[in-house]
């Protein structure tokens, strides 16, 4: 009996050891309800066997904890959050391994009031939002600092409140006084003239505006960001690196988990393209993976992906797509990435595939 017994108790402490690499068969991507989930999602619609699971959070401070504290492999997020985890050493081990050249950033206005640029909001209350959380210090709010930068202007010459993106839609919608939400200071008593949005958000304030029956809450994309950073030649003028997948470094010194990243990134880069090219009934069955993927993994945030929404942002071109990022985009990359964050990441952090 000893024997039997004995060899039961060394199965039993293989396998005991062989958990982990069981819990590993897929690549665990952690993600924010940004639109860089979106190709993600319509990949897994079309392959449910595709090797890879979503693991949602609200914000930037949990993108910390999870990558910290081995909760995820992966990171889909804008370029520059990520940038920014490497450079301050927050989460030194991340690696850029994908690009997403898009267009999604504006600022929306009023359309009475006839914004064109940053100068005429001088002064003038301001929404930044996030998804979810306040969006303060993350991808939203570094980009729009930098295009404020563009500007000749900074947040100082403006009245900034950050508040998530459904709390800010309500006070648009009813042209309420900031102060009326208790996260914006106390003093704001005048309604917010602008928000800055990701599209399909941006789309969906217009959309919202257009049918109010009050005349005030029209509104517009008066100022889009891309065309504000000139100076870069390896993306076209109205297209920015926003998005992003990222790797912690031991997925790309584990042979098993570098061969799941490769399958999926290859059926998200094809997702990509599926995005750009679809039309007719095509673009109703992205935008369906997409709205109902959203409520899949962020319902719990009470985020809201319409489909009309979807389809009428893709259908404009307003949320477009690139997978064929040229070659020569890495040294223009690394510049807009310390413009935008404040600091160079070093080399290891680029391992584009």
């Amino acid at each position: 009996m000893m024997p039997i017994l004995k060899k039961i108790t060394v199965l039993s402490l293989a396998l005991v050891f062989a958990l982990p690499a069981f819990g590993r068969d897929k690549l665990r991507i952690l993600a924010t309800p940004n639109p860089n989930i979106f190709p993600l999602l319509v990949a897994m619609a079309d392959d449910p066997s595709l090797p890879v699971e979503i693991v949602p959070v609200a914000d930037n401070a949990s993108i910390d904890t999870a990558l910290n504290g081995d909760k995820a492999d992966a990171l889909l997020s804008m370029t520059y959050t990520a940038a920014q985890k490497v450079t301050s050493g927050i989460v030194p081990d991340l690696r850029l391994v994908y690009v997403g050249l898009w267009k999604g950033f504006a600022e929306v206005t009023y359309k009475a009031d006839g914004i064109r640029n940053f100068g005429q909001l001088r002064g003038k209350g301001v929404i930044v939002s996030g998804p979810v959380g306040s969006g303060k210090l993350g991808g939203p709010d570094m980009i729009f600092q930098a295009a404020l930068k563009r500007a000749g202007m900074s947040v100082a010459d403006l009245n900034i409140c950050y508040l998530p993106v459904m709390e800010a839609s309500k006070l648009l919608k009813e042209h309420a006084l900031l102060n009326t939400n208790t996260h914006c200071n106390s003093a704001f008593a005048f309604p917010a003239s602008g928000i800055s949005l990701i599209e399909p958000a941006a789309t969906g304030m217009v959309m919202q505006g257009m049918m109010s029956l009050a005349s005030a809450s029209g509104m517009e994309r008066s100022i889009e960001f891309q065309p504000l950073f000139a100076g870069y030649t390896a993306w076209p003028k109205d297209q920015l690196p926003h998005g992003g997948l990222s790797v912690m470094g031991r997925v790309l010194d584990d042979p098993a988990q570098a061969k799941n990243m490769a399958v999926v990134l290859a059926a998200y880069k094809k997702s990509v393209d599926k995005l750009n090219h679809a039309r007719g009934f095509g673009l109703i069955n992205v935008s369906g993976s997409i709205s109902d993927g959203m409520a899949h993994y962020f319902g719990q945030y009470k985020i809201e992906a319409p489909r009309m929404v979807i389809m009428a942002a893709l259908r404009s071109d307003q949320l477009l797509f690139r997978s064929d990022v040229p070659a020569s985009l890495q040294g223009d990359l690394n510049r807009f990435l310390t413009e935008v964050v404040g600091k160079s990441p070093p080399e290891k952090f680029y391992a584009l595939q």
